[in-house]
């Protein structure tokens, strides 16, 4: 397997990653791999739902309209 290389710009870290994950994919179970892909949803998911603020206190403090 090999390792994530760091690239030039952000387009080649991109790419970089697309690559060695496509290659770890090939590489490892299916189980394997969904089984660390639902690890990091759930962390996602349980992230949004423990945010401590709501989308419109969100986007004022990003400067961005709401349209909520």
């Amino acid at each position: 397997m090999n390792f994530l290389k760091p690239g030039k710009d952000n387009t080649e870290d991109r790419l970089n990653f697309v690559r060695y994950w496509a290659e770890y994919c090939r590489t490892h179970t299916d189980e394997d791999w969904s089984r660390q892909q639902n690890i990091l949803i759930n962390a996602m998911m349980h992230n949004a739902k423990t945010f401590p603020l709501s989308p419109k206190e969100y986007l004022k403090l990003k400067k961005e309209p709401c349209n909520r």
